[in-house]
C-alpha cells in the first residue's frame, strides 16, 4: 500500500528540546523570540483575530450568486439568466488565483511572508472597491473577482504558512486546527451579519437594492482591518536569506509531490463550492427564508469538533482524519437532497461541519509536510492551490447540472447527489490506498 513519507525525513535536525528551529522558516519572526507554545501568545492571538475578520468578510458573500443575478437583471440586453453564469465568474477568479499560486509560494520563500501578505491585502481591498461601485454586470465583475480570489487565496496561504512556521513541527497540525477554528466563528459572524443587513433593509421598507452597497461596505471594512492586523503581526519578521537556492515550483512538485492529498484538496474545493455558491440559490428556489441556519450550525459544529479534537493528528493520525472528513462532507451533501424547509438543513450542516473540522488541517499538514522547512511556503501554497483548482473546475460544472433541460433548469438535488458521491468515492479510494499508512504525528502522542 502507498505510504506517506514522514515529515522528519524532510525536516532539519531537531534541537535538544526536540523542536525544530523556527529560524528555518524564512521571513518569520520566532528565530529570535522562540516558538509559540500557548494559544495566549500574542502572535497566535493576532493571527486568530486576523483570520476571523477575513472569514467574516468572505462568509458574508454567500449571496454572491444572488448579487450576480441582481446585476444581470439591471443590465440592458443581458439575455436570459443561467445559474452557470455565477459559476463562470467564480471559475475565472479561481483560475487567476491558481495562476498566481505558481508564483506565490516562491515569493513567500524569497521575499518573506510579510511583503507577500500585504500585497495580497491590497489586491483584495481593490476588488472590494470595485464590487462596491458596480451597478451593472460587465467585464469589470470578472476583473474584480480575479483580484479578490487571488488576494484571498494569498492571504489564507500566508496565514497558514505563518502559523506553521511559529510552532514546533509535531504541533503544526494542532495549531493550524486551532487557528482554523476562528474561521468557523467567522462563518457564523459573516452569514449572520449579511442576513441581518438584508432583513433590516427590507423591514424598514427600503428597497432591497440598498442591501448590496451595505454588504460590500462591510466586506471592505473587514479587509482593511485585516490588513492593519497583518502589519502589526509581521512587524518584526526578518527578510529571508536570498543566498538559499530556490528551485521552481515544477521542480519542487516533482521532488516533493504530496500524492493523493492533492486529489483530496480538489474534492474539498468541490464540496465547499456547493454551499458557498449554490445553496443560497437553492433556498431562493425553495422559498426558504435564508441559509444562515445552515452556516451557523455548520460553524458551531465544526468549531466544537475542532477544539475537542485539536490533538486528533496525534491520537487518530492524519490519514484517518482525512477519511472521516471526506465521509462526513459526502454524506452531508446527500443530506441536502430531501430538504424542504429551512431547518431541514441542520443534519447536513452538522455532517459537513464535522467533515470540515477533520479534513482541512490534516490535508494542509500532510500536503505541506512533504516539503522541507525552507520551502514550506510553497508546500502550503500548492495544497491550497489544488483546493482552488477543485472549486474552479466544479463551479461551472455544478451550475451546468442545475441548468440541464432534463431537470427543467432547477436540478439542485441532482447536483447535491453528484457532489456527495464524488466525495464518498474519493473517501473509499483513500481508505484502500492508505489503510496501512503510518503517520509520524500519531506516534508522537505515544512517545
Amino acid at each position: 500500500m502507498a505510504t506517506e513519507r514522514p515529515e522528519e525525513e524532510l525536516s532539519s535536525t531537531p534541537t535538544a528540546s526536540g523542536q525544530d528551529s523556527a529560524a528555518m522558516y524564512p521571513g518569520t519572526s520566532p528565530a529570535s523570540e522562540g516558538l509559540v507554545e500557548r494559544t495566549t501568545d500574542s502572535v497566535f492571538v493576532l493571527a486568530f483575530i486576523a483570520n476571523l475578520i477575513l472569514v467574516i468578510a468572505n462568509a458574508s458573500l454567500f449571496v454572491f450568486a444572488d448579487w450576480i443575478r441582481w446585476l444581470h437583471d439591471r443590465t440592458p440586453h443581458g439575455g436570459p439568466w443561467r445559474e452557470q453564469l455565477a459559476g463562470n465568474v467564480v471559475q475565472v477568479g479561481l483560475i487567476m488565483a491558481i495562476t498566481g499560486r505558481l508564483f506565490l509560494g516562491r515569493s513567500i520563500d524569497r521575499f518573506g511572508v510579510r511583503r507577500v501578505w500585504l500585497t495580497m491585502c491590497v489586491l483584495a481591498i481593490t476588488a472590494g472597491v470595485l464590487f462596491l461601485t458596480a451597478t451593472r454586470f460587465s467585464i469589470v465583475i470578472y476583473l474584480a473577482r480575479m483580484m479578490y480570489a487571488t488576494g484571498l487565496a494569498g492571504m489564507f496561504t500566508c496565514s497558514a504558512f505563518h502559523i506553521q512556521s511559529q510552532v514546533a513541527t509535531h504541533r503544526r497540525t494542532e495549531f493550524l486546527a486551532l487557528l482554523g477554528s476562528s474561521g468557523f466563528l467567522g462563518m457564523i459572524g459573516g452569514t449572520q451579519l449579511a442576513q441581518y443587513l438584508l432583513r433590516s433593509v427590507t423591514r424598514d421598507g427600503g428597497p432591497a437594492d440598498r442591501f448590496y452597497p451595505l454588504l460590500f461596505q462591510l466586506v471592505l471594512g473587514c479587509l482593511l482591518i485585516h490588513g492593519a492586523i497583518v502589519i502589526r503581526l509581521t512587524w518584526r519578521d526578518p527578510l529571508p536569506s536570498r543566498e538559499v537556492p530556490r528551485p521552481t515550483l515544477l521542480v519542487m512538485m516533482r521532488r516533493h509531490w504530496p500524492g493523493m492529498t492533492m486529489l483530496v484538496a480538489m474534492v474539498m474545493g468541490t464540496v465547499f463550492t456547493v454551499p458557498s455558491l449554490y445553496l443560497k440559490r437553492f433556498a431562493t428556489h425553495q422559498g426558504l427564508s435564508g441559509i444562515a441556519v445552515f452556516w451557523t450550525v455548520y460553524a458551531i459544529t465544526a468549531l466544537c469538533v475542532r477544539v475537542a479534537s485539536a490533538r486528533a493528528s496525534q491520537n487518530l493520525g492524519r490519514h484517518r482524519m482525512i477519511l472521516i472528513g471526506l465521509t462526513g462532507q459526502g454524506v452531508g451533501l446527500l443530506a441536502l437532497v430531501p430538504v424542504q424547509s429551512e431547518y431541514h438543513v441542520i443534519p447536513a450542516a452538522i455532517l459537513c461541519g464535522i467533515g470540515h473540522a477533520f479534513l482541512f488541517p490534516s490535508m494542509v499538514s500532510l500536503g505541506s509536510g512533504r516539503f522541507p522547512p525552507e520551502y514550506r511556503g510553497s508546500g502550503t501554497n500548492l495544497t491550497l492551490g489544488f483546493l482552488d483548482l477543485g472549486s474552479a473546475l466544479s463551479a461551472p460544472m455544478l451550475g451546468w447540472i442545475i441548468d440541464l433541460r432534463m431537470f427543467s433548469g432547477v436540478g439542485f438535488r441532482p447536483m447535491f447527489t453528484a457532489a456527495g458521491l464524488v466525495a464518498l468515492s474519493v473517501a473509499a479510494l483513500w481508505y484502500f490506498t492508505h489503510r496501512d499508512s503510518h503517520d509520524h504525528e500519531e506516534t508522537g502522542a505515544a512517545n
